[in-house]
């Protein structure tokens, strides 16, 4: 069967081959949505150091500690700040070498805490805000 990247469910963690700094690094990363041959996501981190300081900064993202969710063997934190749209065509690529990897789809409260924090962001400018829950409602 080919692989088709449409069907992706919404709130699957994938992980693919990102480049940073010249360097080919997995990352894993939350579908939120799907517009225009893309799958938009939002880059997950296990690096939690920085937002541990700041307190204010931790009540914009969505925190899941080791173990309450089986996707994530560390803490993990999901921003909505850092969102990736990646194409059709990479995942499809991505996954012909055998780079892709799909973990399974977060719990089923997620989504209304993704849109807690996006709703409560102090950063998070007022169009992307309504960009994004919008996706999350599936209007786009």
């Amino acid at each position: 069967m080919p692989f088709k990247p449409e069907e992706i469910p919404v709130f699957s963690v994938i992980r693919i081959p990102v480049v940073l700094l010249g360097q080919a690094v997995f990352k894993r990363f939350a579908v939120i949505s799907h517009v225009a041959k893309h799958a938009y996501a939002l880059k997950t981190t296990s690096r939690t150091e920085s937002f541990d300081q700041n307190p204010e900064r931790l009540k914009e993202v969505v925190v899941y500690e080791a173990g309450e969710c089986p996707l994530f063997t560390k803490r993990t934190l999901i921003d909505p700040r850092n969102q990736f749209p990646i194409s059709y065509g990479t995942l499809i690529q991505h996954h012909r070498k055998g780079s892709f990897e799909h973990f399974g789809i977060l719990p089923a409260d997620f989504r209304q805490r993704l849109v807690n924090v996006i709703k409560a962001s102090k950063v998070i400018e007022p169009n992307r805000r309504q960009r994004l829950l919008v996706q999350l409602n599936g209007l786009l």
